[in-house]
């Protein structure tokens, strides 16, 4: 077992945090975390103190992209200093309180590859805050941002793109087989309802739950008809696509469990995600829009379901960054994605998603639609429908946020056919008829 950690540690770039005690190190040790690990692919290794550091580097030599130093105190060896940059090969960040920079300044005069932040400005914006700091460097010294160039490149390329550097990101949560067993039975037109009932009842608990949510009338139209329906029934009157991805819903809700350290509200968002799946299933299933093509169900539901993924990802690991987002959107006004934005992109909710789904092999069209659901880049059907139902979602209170307000795109709009009054009305049918229904079939889910 440790001989295969050590291989698939051999295999990745690596930064290494020398991290000392205290809440404010360990604050910025956290983002840092987030941002070498989302935005460039590298696993963490912690040192807690120089020596240590010194092992590790031994240890892992070749593989460190970075050292990164926050601590109160000035290193005051400049043989030390030397020895963390790899004699000048590896970039040294020291990360100090501003009054212990003036001196760390003058012992480092002479030295390449070292930089500085003060922990007061960290999280500022421009050239001074440790993202800018930390960015600009390793990207002169070749460590690529995962995303560079990704929106330009074939689906296939961006996979051998971060398909390696995938591996070293210890934050980003595995899918259990099961879902990608499931994703694999509904691609494939040839899977019978008696092959998935068979897979399905594999896991007697998650049988169970699946019946609640399928006899649901958002996805039978009544109740009592499905009443006595068996598994295999539903899957023969209900179709394996929308069955096998109602089942991974359940899966994947039940295998997501959020740290003890996070105030992550998981119920809202998947009140959220569930919803504009429904809800999406609705504008289709019933024409309530127009499409230029028909949309695959597995990639509109899987795309709505998981659109802000991304959220939950970074509010189970990095509750502290969540929470500065979420204060930044409360005393500034507008939307969360604002917030992100406004507060340097550091691992936006589209990108981290983004990186899940590639990671799980989703699919080409999935991946894009859930990087891309606020920013819209090019005219695509399956992205105005999850904007739209996203949008629909906050309009009748099942946002993520507490009253988040919904922001539709004109032109998204109009092109799925609808417009002001029509929106207007589908928010009053959508609140009396399935806003409870949607609830339900999360707490069942769960």
């Amino acid at each position: 077992m440790a001989s295969a950690e050590a291989t698939k540690m051999s295999d990745q770039e690596l930064a290494l945090i020398v991290l000392q005690q205290g809440k404010a190190q360990q604050v910025l040790a956290k983002f840092l975390n987030l941002m070498l690990n989302y935005q460039y692919g590298l696993a963490i290794v912690v040192a807690p103190d120089l020596a240590k550091a010194s092992s590790l580097l031994n240890e892992h030599r070749g593989k460190v992209r970075c050292v990164c130093v926050i601590q109160d105190t000035e290193i005051t060896s400049q043989i030390t200093l030397r020895a963390l940059t790899e004699q000048g090969t590896v970039p040294l960040f020291l990360i100090l309180p501003t009054k212990k920079l003036g001196l760390q300044r003058m012992t480092c005069s002479g030295l390449s590859g070292v930089s500085f932040c003060a922990w007061e400005q960290a999280f500022s914006h421009g050239s001074v805050s440790l993202q800018s700091s930390v960015a600009g460097i390793l990207e002169e010294s070749g460590v690529g941002n995962l995303f560079q160039h990704v929106d330009e490149l074939p689906y296939s390329a961006v996979q051998q793109q971060v398909e390696r550097r995938l591996r070293s990101i210890n934050t980003l949560p595995t899918l259990p087989e099961i879902i990608m067993r499931i994703m694999r039975m509904v691609n494939d037109p040839k899977t019978t309802p008696e092959e998935l009932d068979r897979v399905l009842c594999t896991d007697p608990a998650i049988v169970m739950k699946l019946l609640q949510v399928m006899r649901s009338p958002v996805f039978t139209g009544t109740a009592a008809r499905t009443a006595k329906w068996s598994l295999k029934e539903i899957i023969t009157r209900l179709g394996v696509k929308k069955v096998g991805a109602i089942a991974q819903q359940v899966k994947m809700i039940n295998s997501l469990v959020k740290p003890q350290d996070s105030e992550f509200d998981l119920k809202r968002f998947w009140e959220h995600s569930v919803g504009t799946a429904i809800i999406a299933d609705k504008l289709v299933t019933d024409g309530l829009v127009r499409l230029r093509k028909p949309l695959d169900f597995t990639d509109y539901w899987i795309g709505a379901l998981l659109h802000d993924v991304g959220k939950l990802v970074v509010g189970f690991f990095f509750w502290d960054w969540m929470s500065r987002i979420l204060a930044h959107r409360t005393a500034k006004g507008g939307s969360f994605r604002q917030a992100e934005i406004a507060m340097g992109d550091v691992a936006g909710h589209q990108r981290v998603g983004q990186l899940l789904l590639l990671n799980s092999d989703m699919g080409e069209a999935a991946v894009n639609a859930v990087g891309h659901h606020h920013e819209l880049p090019e005219p695509d059907d399956l992205l105005r429908l999850l904007h739209v139902a996203d949008n629909l979602a906050k309009a009748v209170g099942l946002g993520t946020l507490p009253g988040e307000s919904a922001g539709f795109d004109e032109d998204a709009v109009r092109e799925l056919g609808l417009n002001a009054e029509s929106l207007q009305s589908l928010q009053e049918d959508l609140q009396r008829d399935m806003v409870q229904e949607i609830r339900t079939v999360v707490a069942n889910c769960l």
